[in-house]
């Protein structure tokens, strides 16, 4: 997913301390298993000056369900951390015909989250109110965990980018690219694209359809191709309608990850994304 204009905006506005003159007992990890598998790993990266009350986000990096890497986050990283903010960058095992789903990526994404409560003490970070921040696939897969899957109830918000809400949401869905749909979808569902007979996996791993939902920053390039912007208004509707405290960014010109969007819409979602870690992960 590319995020060429998000990230110099980010960097430039925001690059106000370098994580290079950080204090020597600033934590970074590189690579942190949480797991047995090869992609069961997260990069941690700590503030010298942290105390149990200093937020943490958690990011989820996209790429279709089937790719991606957490560097594709570090932008993210770079822009938070020099905020205030501890951040654990994750990787998941990705979806492939038959055997990974979003059903082994949430077991993933649960065994990320006990790794760190187990480890908060030692790292010396707080054990709640964690923040999701997603893009594309990474903020479906914020959005079921934190709505489905949170069962520890350590999530407080997440803040999304391009991510997909309601995956058998066919008069929205078809404003995209076909081959995408009928490609990616069944990954990460398990079963075919059959629009005339979806499958129950299309309900179940659908942001939309869960019963427990959290604070939800929406944000949405309004030509975006691949995820219609449609996606984003059904859920910021839908959570409006159940009370959830939400917000709706449309990325003025913004293409899937932001790309064409305006320098000074991409400053007001930069603002936007800090100010939700203030109110929800303090």
């Amino acid at each position: 997913m590319k995020m060429k204009l998000l990230k110099v905006v980010f960097s430039n506005l925001f690059l106000l301390v370098a994580w290079s003159a950080f204090a020597q007992d600033a934590l970074t990890l590189q690579d942190e298993a949480y797991g047995t598998d090869s992609l069961q790993k997260m990069d941690v990266y700590l503030l010298p000056d942290r105390t149990l009350t200093t937020p943490v986000v958690i990011l989820v990096h996209g790429g279709g369900w089937m790719a991606g890497d957490k560097e594709a986050c570090n932008f993210m990283k770079d822009f938070l951390t020099t905020q205030g903010i501890n951040i654990i960058n994750i990787n998941y095992r990705l979806a492939t015909t038959g055997k990974i789903t979003y059903r082994e990526v949430m077991a993933d994404m649960d065994l990320a989250i006990d790794h760190v409560l187990k480890k908060a003490d030692q790292w010396q970070i707080r054990k709640t109110k964690y923040v999701f921040w997603g893009g594309s696939a990474g903020g479906h897969l914020a959005m079921l965990y934190a709505y489905k899957y949170d069962k520890k109830n350590v999530i407080s918000a997440v803040t999304t980018l391009g991510g997909p809400t309601k995956l058998d949401d066919i008069e929205t869905l078809s404003k995209g690219k076909k081959e995408d749909i009928e490609g990616l979808l069944p990954l990460i569902t398990g079963d075919k694209w059959q629009p005339e007979n979806l499958a129950q996996s299309y309900q179940d791993a659908s942001p939309f359809y869960a019963i427990a939902f959290r604070p939800t920053l929406l944000m949405h390039g309004e030509k975006d191709n691949i995820v219609p912007v449609g996606q984003a208004q059904i859920m910021y509707t839908h959570l409006k309608e159940n009370e959830v405290p939400t917000e709706l960014i449309v990325l003025e010109n913004g293409g899937h990850g932001g790309e064409g969007t305006s320098a000074e819409t991409s400053k007001k979602m930069a603002v936007t994304i800090l100010k939700w870690v203030q109110k929800y992960g303090l």
